[in-house]
């Protein structure tokens, strides 16, 4: 296990918190039970440091100020990180962004997925700690690929010495990362960066348009940005399968507007080499009690 296991709840309702706290600091196996977690998702008596409260993929789902207090509140109660996860963020995003910096407590992290917000955070709140999501990691992460030679041929760029330049700029010294198809422990190298790992589940691509709240929608409405938003993500997920699926595809899910799957066994190990080597020293674990509930 890294030095820190960090549990990534997204944007939960209050009672679900208050459960995994209800004992104190949870272990692995707690969570584990809690969220219903499939096999080979990580387990022990290791505690939880951290909680990610937040989404890195609709700006709609910002916390609200009520629910971050309350998060807080228990953070801190029970010795616990706390940070707020934000998406790519609009104009009208980074508006509901700014207020809620002021209810971080100093050493709190917020993780970036877009630079404007990173810069408001430098600038408003230069006491947190900043680190860049996995959005601002780009990589090939098709849950389709048929062999790890299509990865290969546009890996990660966050070995360039442009892109340490942005981040040393903006004061971010540490980036998460997914693990991708045919993942190897060398892909979680990177340099002087500090780097978490997404456990369980990766994200592949995501939109503006909510395929979930296009539903009940109007025909000529479906598939658009701008939705009303009725929060169906927290509630439904698309399990994505097709007929002609060779035997390495990954498992697919869609919440929302974003596009997921499932590691596998071969996945889950390299990114346990990796934290052997000292590459990877926060391990981030999806607490997406929804999908991880439902038979793959």
């Amino acid at each position: 296990m890294p030095a820190e296991a960090t549990l990534a709840l997204g944007l939960i309702e209050s009672r679900h918190l208050d459960a995994l706290l209800a004992q104190g600091r949870p272990s692995l196996d707690v969570c584990a039970r809690i969220l219903g977690w499939p096999a080979g998702m990580p387990r022990g008596e290791a505690v939880i440091g951290r909680i990610h409260l937040g989404s890195e993929f609709c700006e709609t789902l910002i916390p609200a100020a009520p629910q971050l207090r309350h998060a807080r509140d228990l953070c801190e109660r029970e010795g616990l990180g706390l940070a707020v996860a934000a998406s790519t963020l609009s104009d009208h995003g980074i508006s509901a962004l700014s207020p809620l910096l002021d209810l971080l407590p100093t050493g709190a992290e917020l993780v970036v997925n877009d630079w404007g917000s990173a810069r408001l955070a430098r600038r408003e709140r230069p006491d947190l700690g900043l680190s860049a999501g996995r959005l601002l990691c780009k990589m090939i992460k098709d849950p389709r690929l048929p062999s790890e030679e299509w990865g290969r041929l546009y890996p990660h760029g966050i070995n360039s010495g442009s892109f340490a330049a942005v981040l040393e700029h903006l004061g971010i010294g540490r980036i998460e990362m997914d693990a991708p198809p045919f993942a190897r422990p060398a892909d979680f190298r990177a340099g002087s960066l500090r780097v978490g790992v997404h456990a369980g589940a990766g994200f592949s691509v995501k939109g503006r348009a909510c395929r979930t709240g296009s539903l009940g929608q109007a025909p000529e409405d479906k598939f658009t940005s701008g939705q009303s938003c009725r929060r169906e993500c927290l509630a439904y997920v698309d399990s994505l399968v097709r007929p002609a699926a060779g035997s390495d595809e990954l498992h697919a899910f869609q919440r929302g507007n974003t596009l997921f799957y499932a590691h596998s066994p071969a996945m889950i190990a390299a990114v346990g080499e990796a934290v052997d080597e000292g590459w990877v020293d926060r391990l981030i674990l999806m607490g997406d009690w929804n999908e991880n509930r439902r038979s793959h």
